[in-house]
């Protein structure tokens, strides 16, 4: 197992699976983050879900890795398809290469290679909120329709790890008492016996 595996485990353990946080509020937190991380506001979707968790009572710890779904690598070709979806559902007659051409129209002000300057991210910003209701609309049906079984799915998880891990406590509780029950009676054993002196009786 790498570093990062093993960091990746320790983070949804120890944060997550262990927070004091309930399993609502944990899936909560997933199917937040899962909503906001598809919609074309990269650039500001830690923001937004992290407030969302925080106003809803929501994990937020669970928000940062999985916003990230759209990151500078995977943004076009997952925006195109929405573009796509969003213009069928609309009626309006969009293919994947013109979506494809909407969202790369954002590498003229430097692309990818600009992706550590602030103006990367403002020109990110200006871009998605003037980008056509179609690319709005497919984020947020592709969104509603992962965020929806992601909640189910991590509430089941969560409920049913928490249960196991508590039956394996109980399980190791009771073999430790039985472990010290036993010592307790092989302490009792080994222990001389005193043995008695009958007290004579006196005769009048």
């Amino acid at each position: 197992m790498t570093r990062y595996e093993l960091k990746a485990r320790k983070f949804i353990v120890h944060r997550i699976l262990h927070a004091d946080d309930t399993p609502h509020q944990i899936a909560l937190g997933v199917a937040i983050a899962t909503l906001v991380g598809l919609m074309p506001i990269m650039g500001i979707q830690t923001v937004v879900a992290v407030a969302l968790a925080a106003a809803l009572r929501a994990n937020k710890a669970v928000c940062v890795p999985i916003v990230w779904i759209t990151n500078p690598v995977t943004f076009v070709p997952i925006y195109a398809a929405c573009y796509v979806l969003g213009g069928f559902l609309l009626g309006a007659s969009g293919s994947y290469a013109e979506g494809r051409a909407l969202v790369e129209a954002l590498q003229h002000s430097g692309g990818l290679t600009q992706i550590l300057t602030l103006t990367f991210w403002q020109n990110l910003l200006n871009w998605s909120l003037n980008v056509g209701v179609e690319l709005w609309i497919g984020c947020l049906v592709v969104g509603l329709a992962l965020a929806i079984p992601a909640y189910v799915a991590t509430r089941w998880g969560v409920a049913k790890y928490r249960h196991r891990h508590k039956r394996i406590i109980e399980r190791h509780r009771q073999r430790r008492l039985a472990r010290l029950e036993r010592q307790r009676r092989k302490t009792v054993a080994a222990a001389p016996r005193s043995t008695k002196v009958p007290t004579p009786v006196s005769t009048p």
